[in-house]
């Protein structure tokens, strides 16, 4: 295999990329998918940091980090709970029905951002990459609640109902701010989602080693929280190239500041409201 892949990166990439820049001029990955953005999926891309507003992610970050410790619990999903082995199983069961909820149709709100920015080619094509990226996820959340709790995915997954009034996916809810921002600057509107699956992975992990811990699920089962535990690693830097090229006025910063601020509150409101119900089951 080693072997394979050396050939590949010397001889096979380059020749294919070569062949094929003149018709898309896009790095060409292992796996024959397009990178939006030369070297985004590379160890240690620190790319964002030369772009116009890199002082502003830098203080975007710091805020973000600060949300989310000071709401730990809230802020990662009830993951600290599950970490913990504090949920009894039908109460897990309730936790990741309204989780599978959260992420069924997660890829087609996501692409809905394409017909805002279809003018411009990058943002464009990196809503496209993050797009395909979660397709098929909500399938995985699906195998896990059939094989951890024995649901039938007609009647009790397909068919769930939320449990919050009025709910809706914290990361790719349209708050007031995220509406406003989306008329003045598309792509800020869209960068909010990447931007804020950056308490994913943490989130992820915590959720993947609780359930084996405690609740002795198999890892032929929890496909869904290994891979997340890496992938919206990336995702954040889609977030992260986007603010970093577009939040150039004080307006936009202030704007997306707001935006990210009311989608972390609306997630605490959320996680409580899931928490205030799950904590009445036995």
């Amino acid at each position: 295999m080693h072997e394979l892949e050396k050939e590949y990166e010397e001889y096979s990439r380059k020749v294919t990329q070569q062949r094929l820049k003149s018709i898309l001029p896009r790095e060409l990955l292992p796996n024959t998918a397009y990178a939006p953005i030369q070297g985004i999926y590379d160890i240690g891309w620190q790319e964002w940091l030369d772009l116009p507003a890199a002082d502003f992610v830098k203080e975007l970050r710091k805020l973000d980090d600060k949300i989310i410790q000071e709401n730990y619990e809230w802020t990662l999903r009830l993951a600290p709970f599950v970490h913990r082995g504090e949920f009894s199983l039908e109460q897990l069961k309730i936790m990741e029905l309204q989780s599978f909820l959260d992420v069924d149709n997660f890829a087609v709100e996501i692409v809905s951002h394409v017909f805002d920015n279809i003018k411009d080619r990058d943002v464009r094509d990196i809503i496209m990459r993050h797009a395909s990226e979660e397709i098929g996820h909500a399938e995985l959340k699906a195998d896990f609640l059939v094989h951890a709790f024995g649901l039938d995915r007609q009647r009790d997954i397909w068919n769930a109902k939320p449990i919050v009034p009025n709910a809706h996916n914290w990361v790719s809810a349209e708050t007031d701010v995220v509406k406003k921002l989306k008329k003045l600057c598309p792509p800020l509107a869209y960068a909010t989602i990447p931007f804020l699956e950056r308490s994913l992975p943490r989130n992820n992990r915590l959720m993947a080693e609780g359930l084996r811990k405690h609740y002795g699920f198999p890892s032929r089962i929890l496909g869904f929280y290994d891979l997340h535990t890496y992938v919206d690693i990336y995702h954040e830097r889609l977030g992260l190239y986007v603010i970093g090229k577009y939040a150039t006025t004080k307006e936009l910063q202030d704007l997306l500041r707001e935006a990210i601020i009311s989608k972390r509150e609306n997630q605490v409101r959320y996680n409580m409201g899931i928490y205030d119900y799950i904590s009445k089951v036995k």
